[in-house]
């Protein structure tokens, strides 16, 4: 069976990526694809600690939290996935991490270090959308890593992976399905023959 592949949509909180990413899964299932949507943090052991509302750590240990959430994420559910030959979609994944933890501390390549041992993504995407555009979009509360300034300082830094060739860039003030339309446009090159159904 042919290894499937993994794809993560990046972005600041609002830029759309929860909806981008089932909608790709959406597609998938429907063209033949084993698919399934992710996302981190996860729900489990580091992730449901990391997703507790009012749970705050120095960004430090939060970088040390995600990587070890991200570590077995893909032990339960990305590795055996894409042993599987499943695409699987990632709503968030490393470059989040680079992009939030390492603005925050100052030091991305501490925060590229501790997460080298999961799978770099065969594609990533970045969402791109203005910090305020972004927040006016979120009607729950506002959490701690949704403030103008912190959310700039983090754009700026995925804008820079994108200059790097790690992300694709998309433009996330787009209508959602103009969105996924180009999304899926850039994301066909990389898919593999469709070989089965998704569950």
């Amino acid at each position: 069976m042919d290894r499937g592949i993994l794809v993560t949509i990046e972005g600041i909180d609002g830029a759309g990526k929860t909806t981008q990413s089932k909608a790709v899964v959406r597609w998938l299932k429907k063209n033949g694809y084993a698919a399934k949507y992710t996302s981190e943090p996860t729900s489990v052991g580091a992730g449901k600690l990391l997703g507790k509302p009012g749970f705050t750590a120095s960004p430090a240990l939060e970088a040390l939290l995600f990587a070890a959430d991200r570590m077995e994420h893909v032990r339960r559910v990305i590795e055996p996935g894409l042993k599987k030959g499943y695409v699987i979609v990632s709503d968030r994944y490393v470059h989040s991490s680079i992009a939030y933890q390492g603005t925050m501390l100052g030091d991305m390549d501490w925060v590229r270090t501790i997460n080298k041992f999961v799978p770099k993504p065969d594609v990533a995407f970045l969402l791109d959308v203005e910090p305020r555009v972004a927040l006016s979009r979120i009607k729950r509360p506002k959490s701690r890593f949704e403030k103008l300034e912190l959310l700039e300082a983090v754009r700026n830094a995925y804008l820079d992976m994108v200059a790097s060739g790690e992300l694709i860039l998309l433009d996330g003030t787009k209508s959602p399905s103009q969105v996924t339309e180009e999304l899926l446009a850039k994301l066909k090159p990389f898919l593999p023959n469709p070989k089965c159904k998704g569950p």
